[in-house]
């Protein structure tokens, strides 16, 4: 009974580790803060934060087999980034993903407000999207806990 037991419990922190390959673990020192961070030196999480939002979600399909995807989650527990590309065959997670998006990310200007247009034309830009592109999509949920969805289909 015990080894079942055990056996279970390895198996449980397994999947748990292997869950987490998305984490952040070398944060640069200007990138967003969590709340904890921010509940610790008094300062608001507005006051503390490197983009406008919390949340960030691009996809870009160019066929049935070729897309181009990014996650960026800024939760209490830490910063989760994820870069696919299947034109570059490029798969990254973590600091490598959060290293890539970083820049691209301090280039996006948009808010709530911004119209939809606005947006994914920025985007396009900011991420380098190549013309070709069947469908766009942008879901994104901002610091002040408004979420938006933003979406081109050619």
């Amino acid at each position: 009974m015990k080894c079942k037991l055990l056996l279970a419990v390895s198996l449980v922190t397994v999947i748990l580790y292997g869950c987490n390959k998305d984490e952040v673990k070398d944060v640069p020192a200007n990138a967003p803060a969590g709340q904890n961070a921010s509940q610790q030196t008094g300062e608001t999480p507005t006051d503390q934060m490197t983009f406008n939002f919390i949340e960030f979600s691009l996809d870009v399909d160019y066929s049935a087999t070729e897309s181009y995807e990014v996650e960026y989650e800024d939760k209490k527990t830490g910063i989760e980034a994820k870069l696919q590309d299947d034109r570059k065959n490029e798969k990254l997670q973590g600091d490598e993903a959060y290293t890539k998006l970083e820049p691209l990310f301090k280039q996006l200007n948009f808010d709530s407000t911004t119209p939809n247009d606005k947006v994914i034309d920025q985007v396009i830009k900011v991420f380098n999207i190549d013309d070709s592109f069947q469908s766009i999509e942008v879901d994104v949920e901002f610091v002040d806990g408004n979420e938006k969805e933003f979406k081109r289909i050619k």
